[in-house]
């Protein structure tokens, strides 16, 4: 029996098998040669290069974000954008280091895109407040995820004196409690409000 050819969406899950199972450090040309038992000259034919193959994996986490069903009213929908492009991040170890790590400008990317900053235009900001406040949500999303995604051996265990940091010894626990999904919708919706408040002094 001949042997199966494996084209580029083959070598794309592999990569995502090796990134699941051990994450960003582990995705490389030789690695994903390696889980698919293939010669790494096979995999480099068909990506290329390893920035080229996070592209593609980028593409990939972008294209599980759905853009239907989307709220009618534009702040609501730029949130609900930023909540689903978060969980299609999480849903992939590593999936914040695989989208801060890109500059992916396929179809699924600019779809995502163009559906924050019509809604941020809209809602009445300036050109340059919807392309500002679209790129500070994106980031802001891709850094919480990141840090919610890292991994943590020593979790902090130190004592905060209130004499030497009254304001951290006045808020407790609450860095370690606060949950992710609580910072994100926090801050989406901060930002969605400063760009708003632009919109209201025009």
């Amino acid at each position: 029996m001949a042997a199966k050819r494996h084209n580029r969406d083959d070598v794309v899950r592999g990569a995502f098998a090796v990134l699941d199972e051990s994450g960003i450090e582990a995705v490389t040309l030789r690695g994903v040669a390696k889980r698919m038992g293939l010669h790494q000259n096979s995999v480099t034919f068909q990506v290329t290069s390893k920035a080229f193959l996070f592209e593609l994996m980028a593409e990939v986490i972008l294209g599980e974000l759905s853009l239907d069903d989307l709220p009618e009213k534009p702040p609501e929908r730029i949130a609900e954008v930023s909540k689903r492009l978060r969980l299609a991040m999480l849903s992939h170890r590593d999936g914040g280091r695989v989208i801060g790590g890109t500059d992916t400008a396929d179809a699924n990317a600019l779809a995502y895109a163009d559906v924050t900053i019509s809604a941020f235009l809209e809602a009445g900001v300036s050109a340059v407040i919807a392309t500002r406040a679209s790129v500070a949500l994106h980031c802001l999303i891709i850094g919480l995820v990141e840090e919610e995604q890292a991994e943590r051996p020593n979790p902090r265990r130190h004592h905060i004196s209130p004499d030497d940091y009254p304001g951290l010894a006045h808020i407790g626990g609450l860095l370690d409690e606060d949950s992710y999904t609580e910072r994100a919708a926090f801050g989406i919706e901060a930002l969605i409000n400063q760009a708003l408040l632009t919109a209201e002094v025009r």
